[in-house]
């Protein structure tokens, strides 16, 4: 449920008034289809927090496997990642949470931990025409992190058998997928999500990917609407845990 500048989801409350981005449907189903850690003191890391919504599903998810983890965000939108720190702070799970108000790129080479989980909902607008608000621009605009950027510095920061989860439309997946070769990564998963059953094409394309090339990869599809526009069994399935309305 959305309103008056929050999003209530079961377990936690997202404040949303000072966010270059608000809660959307990609985030939520990133954070939902990703999947967690299976270890104790498990390091998950969220890039371009925003909101923060994410990170809270994934300290949600871990709480119910283990007490001892950590979900670390990175925001650079000085707005942005207070509200975020905010919504950490208001969550049962504050004590597993923290938020680096800097970019991704400066965050890297000062970073002493290795990430078992590395996810992102990033930018992915290349060509289009720019909002004017810089708080916007950044949040929707690869031009301050770039994917080369992303796979790099996850590369660096990625825990032996860590993974990589992005949701981005279906032309740009390729792109990303293309870089992420270039750079020693593997299609661990691969889903493809579509607006309403019947659709020819998928509206995004949601990843996982490792270093570890051994392992073996699987596909699926995920659709939101069924044909009569209410929402499939599998979606609501997917995001049950989360959203008031399931």
């Amino acid at each position: 449920m959305a309103g008056n500048g929050y999003f209530q989801f079961k377990q936690f409350t997202v404040l949303q008034e000072d966010v270059s981005m608000r809660v959307n449907t990609d985030g939520v189903l990133l954070g939902a289809w990703c999947r967690m850690p299976i270890k104790d003191s498990a390091k998950i890391l969220d890039i371009g927090t925003g909101t923060g919504v994410i990170a809270l599903m994934a300290a949600q998810r871990m709480f119910g496997q283990s007490s001892c983890f950590e979900v670390a965000a990175v925001e650079p939108d000085c707005s942005t990642s207070i509200q975020a720190l905010q919504n950490f702070k208001a969550s049962p799970w504050k004590k597993s949470l923290m938020v680096f108000m800097t970019d991704f790129q400066q965050f890297v080479p000062l970073c002493q931990d290795r990430y078992d989980l590395i996810v992102s909902n990033p930018p992915y607008f290349v060509d289009s025409l720019k909002n004017p608000s810089l708080s916007k621009r950044l949040a929707r605009h690869t031009d301050n992190l770039p994917y080369e950027d992303i796979i790099t510095g996850s590369k660096m920061i990625l825990a032996p058998g860590g993974r990589l989860s992005v949701i981005l439309p279906s032309e740009e997946s390729k792109r990303f997928v293309s870089v992420a070769e270039e750079n020693g990564f593997a299609t661990l998963r691969f889903c493809r999500v579509f607006a309403k059953e019947g659709d020819s094409l998928p509206k995004r394309i949601m990843l996982e990917m490792s270093l570890d090339k051994k392992a073996e990869a699987s596909s699926e599809d995920l659709c939101i609407m069924d044909s009569n526009l209410g929402f499939t069994s599998a979606y609501k399935a997917i995001t049950k845990d989360f959203y008031l309305k399931f």
